[in-house]
């Protein structure tokens, strides 16, 4: 598990500029039973934002361990991500539903084009490998982006530690329509200090 996060989200207006911006650093406690993300800092637009930051991921906590209680998920509950929010095509929760097309040559390494179907629809992607088959990184698109999304789609880089391969870095782009209103979004994530789970 990646011990600290640099969340990036940018809003951009019609013509690709930042119009605003958001960086937050958050780094788990090990501390915990389950290990917990804990807020570092956070900035908005020059602007300390960081007990904002805490208050937020105290509810998704609160949340979290609601739905443990319950016996749901709670990916699709208030607060949380959609469902399929964060499918990627090497995670080992989405094995059973990634159909891989056939590899194609791309320049020195090779390419293979996949679909994840999720609860929320389909994922489409292509992998990126090296010619020696080293992933490098992937890149996909939501065909049913969430509720007042009307497109979303993601890079993602890999790297490799200890033969374990690691996404190191996501960046996710889309636009969404609130009241005839449309924006454009931005959000990075990158990943450090990776550190094996106990459980």
């Amino acid at each position: 598990m990646a011990s600290r996060t640099v969340i990036r989200i940018e809003e951009l207006d019609e013509s690709g500029l930042v119009t605003s911006y958001e960086e937050a650093v958050t780094k788990l406690d090990w501390t915990k039973s389950e290990p917990e993300a804990v807020v570092v800092s956070a900035m908005k637009n020059g602007k300390d934002v960081t007990e904002d930051w805490r208050k937020r991921y105290a509810k998704m906590a609160k949340d979290k361990a609601k739905a443990k209680a319950d016996g749901t998920s709670g990916a699709s509950g208030s607060g949380g991500p959609p469902g399929g929010f964060d499918a990627t095509p090497f995670d080992p929760k989405y094995s059973k539903v990634v159909t891989r097309g056939e590899p194609r040559m791309a320049g020195t390494g090779i390419e293979v084009p996949y679909v994840i179907t999720t609860d929320s629809g389909p994922v489409e992607g292509v992998a990126s490998f090296s010619g020696s088959g080293v992933a490098l990184g992937a890149v996909q698109r939501w065909s049913k982006p969430p509720v007042f999304v009307s497109a979303m789609n993601s890079k993602l880089r890999y790297a490799y530690q200890d033969a374990a391969l690691l996404v190191s870095s996501m960046q996710i782009e889309g636009e969404a329509s609130v009241l005839f209103i449309k924006r454009r979004f931005r959000m990075s994530f990158e990943f450090s200090d990776w550190r094996k789970s106990s459980r």
